[in-house]
């Protein structure tokens, strides 16, 4: 592991993070647009931002998993307690696939809506 490319790596992680300030801009943007009553306005900035959240968040994917290579996956090939003689490593794939199968809940993908079921008894079941 070198210190020159982690530093590098992180680095560009948390630029990667920082355009996240384009966001916050343009949604103050929108609640302006929205005390004026200036639909256009509204239209406008809720389609630039539903084109430019895929194009933020694929940027900080490619920088957190190089960060996570080059530091965690370097650590990991001669550290890693983990490690077995059946196993290489783990990678940034195999973390995400681990969280997102966890029973105890999925850490990385969108929240789901919980369901509740009407038994028909016309009481509230939540409060009783």
């Amino acid at each position: 592991m070198n210190y020159n490319k982690t530093w590098e790596v992180m680095n560009n992680l948390e630029e990667a993070f920082n355009k996240i300030s384009t966001v916050e801009f343009m949604a103050e943007e929108l609640i302006n647009a929205v005390n004026k009553d200036d639909m256009n306005h509204v239209n406008n900035i809720a389609n630039a931002l539903l084109a430019y959240l895929p194009v933020y968040t694929e940027n900080y994917d490619r920088a957190s998993k190089r960060a996570w290579n080059n530091t965690v996956g370097e650590v990991a090939k001669v550290d890693n307690p983990y490690k077995t003689s059946r196993t290489a490593g783990v990678s940034y794939e195999d973390v995400v696939k681990y969280l997102e199968t966890d029973t105890f809940g999925n850490y990385v993908s969108e929240p789901q809506e919980e369901k509740t079921e009407d038994s028909g008894t016309g009481i509230n079941e939540e409060s009783s």
